[in-house]
């Protein structure tokens, strides 16, 4: 499973609980993008990062050059 390379947001366990109150294990997952981040030195790079840091404006995504 992938991990945000930002905010470092994983996989986390918890547990289904079910009207008669049975409880099964379960994994709550991040929204984990493959996005193309510009970064501070002007350089580009794949990363992995949480929709959650996207929309927060943490990163700036690169912006695509089409080819001619």
């Amino acid at each position: 499973m992938a991990a945000c390379e930002i905010c470092g947001k994983r996989v986390m366990h918890g547990r289904r609980v079910t009207f008669s109150a049975e409880r099964n294990p379960r994994l709550f997952k991040p929204n984990v993008q493959k996005v193309r981040v510009r970064l501070p030195d002007g350089s580009v790079k794949r990363m992995y990062v949480c929709t959650k840091c996207l929309k927060a404006g943490k990163v700036v995504k690169a912006a695509r050059v089409p080819k001619e």
